[in-house]
């Protein structure tokens, strides 16, 4: 879903006064996030062993999904990601899909590891996201050599390095224990919280910047105030909140966009929240290992 929006962004930041997706644009979408599919895989298979010591549900820890099942699931949709846009004409596309699951793989796996070092932890994934959005610019007809592109990219940049450190500081004493020296883990929870929200902050003049009072402003106006109560507490719904909350005021943002990707959100999240619920008995979106009842 976090992909589907920033292509969504990208689509709109190439040409928003006349913004509509059509069939076969969205059908692009949805085969360039196979690539981030596969990546999420890599970045589980490659973190098995730390996630023992994580909180939440890791499906290849918890879920009784072997390793070479993750494998073939990884290949598979990495696979389409390439291949489907080749078949319809989009080598572009299929060249952005493949960045993007080198760069999960560098993310990921030894001895590159670049989740585990600081800085280019959620630098990478600012740049996975990066990628989408360059995604959805492309597939709305603007060019990847257009100097705008990189331009209205770095508001969105920087809202997913704000995103990217918050969604990592429930997971320092796992990442600690097992030698990764994430941003999290090198400068501490309140010093790394403190980077997020200097990266948000940022979005502001640099959004102004592109284009007056431009669209990332709003939206990150909105985010900040969710990464104030951790400044003044740590209790864990504190540090939690504002990767959740501040994830679904993006999402929001995004559909506001484009209101299909409303719908989509609804159905992949009942969906997700029934697997959980069915096939795994613990509660979506908290995923903590706690059994409820199925009836």
């Amino acid at each position: 879903m976090p992909v589907w929006a920033f292509c969504v962004f990208g689509g709109f930041c190439s040409f928003p006064k006349q913004f509509i997706f059509e069939p076969s644009q969205y059908l692009l979408i949805l085969l360039y996030s196979m690539s981030a599919a596969s990546v999420y895989v890599i970045n589980q298979m490659a973190d098995y062993e730390v996630d023992k010591c994580n909180e939440g549900f890791p499906l290849l820890v918890r879920g009784n999904i072997s390793m070479k099942a993750a494998g073939v699931c990884a290949g598979i949709c990495g696979l389409i990601s390439i291949l489907g846009p080749l078949l319809m004409g989009y080598a572009s596309v299929a060249l952005l899909s493949l960045i993007a699951i080198i760069a999960g793989y560098l993310y990921s796996c030894k001895p590159f590891s670049l989740s585990g070092r600081p800085f280019t932890d959620f630098l990478t994934n600012a740049f996975e996201a990066f990628l989408a959005f360059a995604a959805g610019w492309y597939i709305y007809g603007g060019q990847l050599t257009d100097p705008e592109l990189y331009k209205q990219a770095l508001p969105f940049f920087l809202l997913m390095c704000a995103g990217s450190i918050s969604s990592t500081l429930p997971d320092i004493p796992g990442d600690k224990a097992h030698g990764k020296i994430t941003t999290a883990v090198r400068f501490g929870p309140k010093s790394a919280h403190c980077i997020a929200l200097a990266a948000l902050i940022a979005v502001i003049p640099t959004s102004i910047w592109i284009s007056q009072f431009g669209f990332a402003t709003f939206w990150s106006i909105l985010v900040i105030p969710v990464y104030i109560p951790y400044l003044f507490s740590s209790k864990s719904i504190f540090m939690e909140i504002p990767h959740k909350v501040g994830g679904a005021i993006v999402m929001l943002a995004a559909a506001a966009v484009d209101r299909m990707l409303l719908p989509a959100g609804i159905i992949v999240y009942f969906m997700t929240w029934l697997y959980f619920r069915i096939r795994h008995r613990v509660a979506y979106p908290s995923l903590k290992p706690r059994a409820v009842n199925v009836q």
